[in-house]
């Protein structure tokens, strides 16, 4: 939304697309696709909409990774570097 002449505009595409993104986590990730990319086969949706709310969706499965467990190899360094002390 922009300010022209002292009141504020509506934008169909700004308000479609707060709507998908805050969907994110509460509808069907399916349903969310396919009602985004009806809005960009009508032209109200761009690439880079489509881009932003695909990676909404993505960003609530990334599974932080736990740090590598020691391996032998760890394990036989630490021996002879303590060692050595």
């Amino acid at each position: 939304m922009y300010n022209r002449g002292g009141y504020t505009r509506f934008s169909y595409r700004e308000f479609l697309k707060k709507g998908f993104l805050d969907a994110v986590g509460k509808m069907a990730d399916y349903q969310i696709r396919l009602n985004a990319g009806g809005y960009y086969e009508k032209g109200v949706l761009t690439e880079d909409d489509l881009a932003e709310i695909d990676a909404a969706i993505e960003a609530q499965y990334v599974v932080p990774v736990a740090p590598d467990e020691p391996t032998e190899e760890d394990a036989t360094e630490t021996a002879n570097t303590e060692g050595e002390l």
